[in-house]
């Protein structure tokens, strides 16, 4: 069997530990694999072939797991901020003339929408987010 199709197949059982065990260490085993592979069709010494795969692997590693572990945890923080705002109490800043009312919440202008007629001052309640509208509901005073 040649070379390349082992870096391949390398490369497969890399990815499907990554896709069980996720950590983003594996997935950088897999990347150089498949380099690895391309690379083995031309040098045919294993001894080169495990030197080019150790050392692609450990620049990838080193160089790109802090910036991608970094973007990841922004998304996810970005998800979070969304549900944070669900259940929130807000006041109606403006009444549009297309049932859209103007609201603050959390440092951001945001519009609203609500099968419920709001006036100026109104409270109501962040129920979802459609899109980047806020549906309301209105909170019934005691």
């Amino acid at each position: 069997m040649e070379h390349s199709y082992i870096w391949l197949i390398a490369m497969v059982v890399f990815f499907i530990i990554e896709a069980i065990v996720p950590g983003l260490i594996t997935v950088w085993l897999g990347i150089s694999a498949l380099f690895t592979s391309i690379f083995a069709y031309f040098v045919k010494d294993v001894t080169y072939q495990m030197y080019f795969f150790l050392i692609l692997a450990t620049i990838l590693f080193l160089f790109t797991r802090n910036y991608l572990k970094e973007f990841l945890n922004k998304k996810k923080n970005e998800n979070d901020e969304v549900e944070r705002i669900i259940g929130k109490i807000v006041s109606i800043k403006r009444a549009n003339y297309n049932n859209t009312y103007n609201i603050y919440l959390d440092g951001k202008h945001w519009t609203g929408i609500s099968e419920e007629k709001f006036e100026h001052g109104d409270i109501a309640k962040v129920l979802r987010i459609e899109g980047i509208k806020l549906v309301l509901e209105k909170v019934k005073e005691n």
